[in-house]
């Protein structure tokens, strides 16, 4: 069975200046925790383009057990300024990212819909995971409003 999370953050920036930083992978690992790496490095990633990514979860922390893998994706959904979602496989599940972008009082409403599934192995882990990717989730987006506004302010 899938797991969606779903969080929103207001950010003082426009829709495009949030738009085109999100939706360029190679640049994830500076706002989010668990993103290493990804390729290729692309101001604009259209419908049908793909992408790798690797990802490092520490499910057990404090303990110093790590598991690393590798993401390739499909960009299912571009419009330019309003929504972005690509579809991910992994050796062992799948993932659907979306992002939503509105005008807000502050600039943008940026909503992140997370939906994943695995199997093996790592489906035991998601029970001790799904908390942790949760709070994942909303120290990226706080990581995302800080690294956005701090430049828009420059």
């Amino acid at each position: 069975m899938a797991t969606t999370l779903v969080n929103t953050i207001d950010i003082g920036c426009t829709p495009e200046t949030v738009y085109r930083y999100v939706t360029q992978p190679s640049r994830w690992h500076e706002w989010h925790p668990n993103s290493v790496w990804a390729s290729p490095a692309s101001d604009t990633l259209k419908v049908g383009d793909s992408f790798d990514e690797d990802i490092e979860l520490q499910p057990l922390s404090p303990l110093p057990f790590r598991m690393r893998r590798r993401t390739q994706y499909t960009v299912l959904v571009a419009e330019p300024f309003r929504t972005w979602e690509v579809r991910g496989e992994t050796t062992d599940g799948w993932l659907i990212i979306r992002y939503d972008l509105e005008p807000g009082a502050i600039g943008t409403v940026f909503k992140r819909t997370l939906t994943y599934q695995t199997s093996g192995p790592s489906r035991l882990l998601m029970s001790v995971l799904n908390k942790r990717m949760d709070n994942m989730s909303l120290l990226a987006l706080a990581r995302l409003k800080s690294t956005l506004e701090s430049a828009h302010a420059q």
